[in-house]
C-alpha cells in the first residue's frame, strides 16, 4: 500500500508573560527612614508633572505590519466577508509647549471620511470592483471604532498633555493610534473580475483626513465629533491635519496593497490510501520494469471563479536518486529495489517528488488531478528482495 499524504502544520503561540522581578526593601533599624524617604522622593516627583499644550505635531507612519489572510476568497464565501486585515500603528510626534497652570489638555487623535462617492457601511471601494475597504480604531477605552463620512471628524484616541519639567520643556512625546485596516467582499464571489486581484489603491472622490489637536480636557469624547479650533496660541499649537487619498490610503504604515488569491476549500486530508497489488519478481524481469498501474484523483472544491490550483509533491522518504521515483520505506521487511511511481493522466508523464507543480483541472467550482500509480523495479539482480513495498508522499496546494 502506498500512502499520500496531506499535512497542514498550523501555527501555534504561546504567550510569555514578562513581568519583573519584585524588590523587597527589608527594613533594619537604621534602613527604615531611607526606604521611606525613597517612597517620597517617587510621590513628590509624580506630582512635580505639570499640565502642558501639545505644540509641532508631525505624523510617522512606517510601524504598519503585513496583510494576514482573515477568510480565503473562495466560490462560497459570504459578501460582507473581511478577507484580508492589517493593523498600522499611527505615531503623532509632539513637543511640549510650557506650563499652562491649573489647565489640563489633551492631545486628541480624530478623523473622518470627507465628502464625495458615498461610503456605506463605512466601506470604501478600491481599485478592484467587488473587494471594498474599511478603516478602524482600536481606542484606549477598549472600543473598536469604524472611521465613518461625517461633517466633522470624530475623537479616536487621546491622552494627557503632561511633562516633567526636570527634564526640559522642550523635550518630545509620542502619542500612537492603533488602526485597523480591513479588506471587505462586497459581491458575489461569482461577480468579481478576472485576473490577479492587487488591491492598491482606494477609488472614488472620499479622502481620509486626520487630524492630531490639542483640546482643553472634555472638550472631547471618543467617538463624538470635535471642532478643530482655528487659533494659533501659542504658535505652532496642534492642529495638525493629515489628509490621505488613493495609493497612499492602502499604503498608510508602508507595505503597499495586497494580492488577493482565487482560492479553492482544500479537504481535510490525512491520508490517501492507494492500494497498489501484489506482485511476484517476475512481474519484474529488468530494470526499468513496471507494475499495472492504479487509478485515483485528488479533489478541491468551491473555487472560486479565477482559482488556478497547482500541487506538488515530496518524498517522505529522503535520498532518492532519481526525482521522478517515490522511495519505499525502510524497515527490516521492507522490499528493495523497488520504487514508486505516479503518471499524471492529462499527458502521461511522470510526477516528480522534487516540488514540480502541478495544474489543476476545473470543472465548475471544482479542481482535481488524476493521477495512476505503480511499482517500478530500480536495482540489479544482486539488489533486489521482496518484502512489503510501502511508499508516502506529501502534496501541497498553491494558488498563484
Amino acid at each position: 500500500m502506498a500512502g499520500f499524504k496531506h499535512t497542514e502544520n498550523a501555527p501555534m503561540s504561546h504567550l510569555l508573560a514578562f513581568r519583573p522581578a519584585r524588590r523587597r526593601c527589608r527594613l533594619a533599624p537604621l534602613q527604615a527612614l531611607a526606604c521611606l524617604l525613597a517612597g517620597l522622593s517617587g510621590a513628590m516627583a509624580q506630582a512635580a508633572t505639570v499640565d502642558s499644550q501639545a505644540i509641532d505635531c508631525t505624523f510617522s507612519n512606517g510601524n504598519g505590519r503585513p496583510w494576514v489572510e482573515v477568510t480565503p476568497l473562495t466560490s462560497n464565501t459570504p459578501v460582507g466577508s473581511v478577507l484580508w486585515q492589517r493593523p498600522v500603528a499611527l505615531m503623532t510626534n509632539y513637543k511640549f509647549g510650557g506650563s499652562v497652570g491649573n489647565k489640563t489638555h489633551e492631545l486628541v487623535s480624530a478623523g473622518y471620511w470627507s465628502a464625495g462617492t458615498p461610503l456605506p457601511d463605512a466601506i470604501a471601494p478600491t481599485n478592484i470592483s467587488g473587494i471594498g475597504f474599511k478603516i478602524a480604531v482600536s481606542s484606549s477605552d477598549g472600543v473598536l471604532r469604524d472611521i465613518t463620512q461625517t461633517p466633522r471628524p470624530v475623537a479616536l484616541e487621546k491622552e494627557l498633555v503632561r511633562y516633567d519639567p526636570g527634564a526640559g520643556q522642550n523635550q518630545r512625546s509620542v502619542m500612537v493610534t492603533n488602526y485597523l485596516q480591513s479588506l471587505i467582499l462586497t459581491v458575489p464571489p461569482s461577480q468579481l473580475p478576472s485576473g490577479e486581484l492587487v488591491i492598491n489603491r482606494i477609488d472614488g472622490s472620499a479622502g481620509l483626513k486626520l487630524y492630531a489637536v490639542d483640546l482643553l480636557k472634555g472638550v472631547a469624547s471618543l467617538g463624538a465629533e470635535v471642532t478643530i479650533p482655528t487659533d494659533n496660541m501659542p504658535i505652532g499649537i496642534c492642529r495638525k491635519p493629515y489628509s490621505l487619498m488613493g495609493p497612499a490610503i492602502i499604503d498608510m504604515g508602508g507595505g503597499g496593497g495586497v494580492t488577493v488569491p482565487n482560492t479553492c476549500v482544500v479537504e481535510s486530508y490525512k491520508t490517501i490510501p492507494v492500494k497498489l497489488g501484489r506482485f511476484s519478481l517476475t512481474n519484474f524481469p529488468k530494470v526499468g520494469s513496471t507494475s499495472s498501474s492504479v487509478p485515483f484523483r485528488i479533489q478541491l472544491s468551491q473555487c472560486a471563479l479565477n482559482a488556478k490550483p497547482q500541487i506538488t509533491f515530496t518524498d517522505k522518504v529522503p535520498g532518492h536518486t532519481d526525482p521522478s521515483v517515490l522511495n519505499l520505506t525502510v524497515s527490516p521487511s521492507s522490499a528493495k529495489g523497488f520504487g514508486i511511481i505516479m503518471l499524471n493522466e492529462l499527458n502521461g508523464q511522470r510526477i516528480r517528488y522534487d516540488g514540480t507543480p502541478y495544474d489543476m483541472q476545473r470543472a465548475g467550482d471544482s479542481a482535481s488531478i488524476a493521477l495512476r500509480a505503480g511499482y517500478i523495479r530500480t536495482g540489479s539482480d544482486a539488489e533486489v528482495k521482496v518484502g512489503d513495498a510501502d511508499g508516502a508522499a506529501e502534496f501541497t496546494f498553491t494558488f498563484p
